[in-house]
């Protein structure tokens, strides 16, 4: 299937979250049931809470705040 070429040009992208999500889909059986808007939003929707988590931990160093949560 086109799982690897498909992984790697998400990557290439700069979509690490959809790569992630990507994966993880393809390998879940249940998965299978989605629809093609669902999957696209699942892969959408992780990509952009790995973008938002990232963006906060960088907000969170840069702050430099004494003490850790």
């Amino acid at each position: 299937m086109l799982q690897h070429p498909t992984l790697d040009r998400l990557n290439a992208m700069g979509l690490a979250g959809m790569a992630r999500a990507f994966d993880e889909l393809a390998a879940n059986a249940e998965a299978e049931r989605l629809t093609h808007p669902e999957w696209l939003a699942l892969l959408l929707d992780r990509e952009w809470s790995f973008r938002h988590d990232r963006k906060l931990a960088a907000r969170l160093r840069f702050a430099k705040l004494r003490h850790q949560a």
